[in-house]
């Protein structure tokens, strides 16, 4: 996993060192900041569908969605590259009663442990944009444009699992018992607050009257912690035994299957870590400057100098009252009137 880390910081490093080496930064591309909201999932070891536990998307049940939102900024290198940075609030949380399986064979359901876990990520990630439309209007040069981008990154964030049992799984999560320091799985040191990850995705952006910014993506978060629900490896305790009052081993199954769920026995899968995905809608408005193209065509559509407006009014020179008011015009002219005025740079000449 070091390796797989190593590799993709060179990787990101290397692709910036590129992008910044070939486009001098002066303010003079875009720059817009805003924030996003949305819907998160969890995938890891506890809840899940049935008995056996599925792989990526296969495993969501609705009623463990939650909320997501953040704030962040994107600056635009060019047309087709953009470096977005941001920091998210992201909830997470599962609870094996959520869990569906047959009567007789359901293990999730007696395994009967929870989770809420609330993560603050710092992240940074590379837009690049695969296809555009200039224009998604009717009327020409209405500057609205689509733009769907691909994104890879890196994020940094934190986070501290909570637990509780069943009797007080509808309380406020601040009543809930922090899991880490009571070391769950009989660690000898307490796993790290602070996890690392690889998102990845996505998006589509639509741009209206050149200044805001409205967008949809999709987002998953491929984590490098198996114990963002506390639960990675083995049962440390027999049930009801253990810290904080039994909370590791909650065990509540037939009495003939107690021995399945006791000290030594799998309490989690620590091949898969615990991923996250969210679907975010993102709204952002860009910020002008002397130096950002948006800024002249702001400039040009609302600050032209009225020396340089045009004072003619379009009329429809095939409307019957145009032509009657122009033939009246001409019928009052008399140009017996008229008199030749003499140049005044006339000069006589000298022989």
């Amino acid at each position: 996993m070091k390796k797989l880390i190593v590799f993709i910081s060179i990787i990101l490093g290397f692709v910036t060192n590129q992008i910044f080496s070939q486009y001098d930064f002066d303010g003079e591309f875009n720059f817009d900041i805003g924030f996003n909201f949305g819907g998160t999932g969890y995938l890891g070891d506890i809840g899940g569908k049935e008995e056996i536990g599925k792989r990526f998307l296969g495993d969501i049940i609705l009623k463990q969605t939650n909320i997501t939102s953040g704030l962040f900024t994107r600056y635009k290198i060019n047309s087709k590259i953009n470096i977005n940075s941001g920091l998210n609030y992201v909830k997470i949380s599962g609870d094996d009663a959520n869990s569906t399986g047959p009567e007789n064979n359901y293990p999730r359901g007696w395994r009967n442990l929870r989770f809420q876990n609330q993560i603050f990520e710092l992240n940074s990630s590379l837009e690049y944009t695969f296809f555009r439309i200039n224009n998604l209007g009717i009327v020409p040069r209405n500057r609205t444009s689509l733009n769907l981008y691909a994104f890879i990154g890196g994020s940094v964030f934190y986070h501290n699992p909570k637990g509780a049992f069943l009797k007080n799984a509808n309380s406020p999560i601040r009543e809930w018992v922090n899991l880490r320091p009571l070391k769950t799985e009989g660690q000898i040191e307490p796993y790290s607050r602070i996890g690392i990850s690889t998102p990845f995705g996505l998006g589509a952006i639509i741009k209206t009257k050149t200044f805001y910014k409205f967008g949809i993506y999709f987002r998953y978060m491929k984590n490098y912690t198996d114990y963002l629900d506390d639960v990675s490896n083995i049962y440390a305790y027999n049930p009801g035994e253990g810290p904080g009052e039994g909370i590791a081993n909650q065990y509540n199954g037939p009495e003939g299957t107690a021995n399945s769920f006791s000290e030594g026995d799998i309490r989690g899968n620590p091949k898969y870590n615990d991923d996250i995905f969210m679907l975010n809608f993102t709204f952002s408005k860009v910020i002008l400057s002397k130096k950002n193209i948006f800024y002249k065509d702001y400039l040009i559509k609302y600050k032209v100098p009225k020396k340089f407006r045009s004072k003619r009014k379009h009329v429809n020179r095939n409307d019957r009252n145009f032509q009657i008011k122009k033939f009246n015009k001409r019928k009052k002219l008399n140009f017996k009137n008229f008199k030749k005025k003499k140049s005044k740079r006339t000069r006589s000449a000298k022989f």
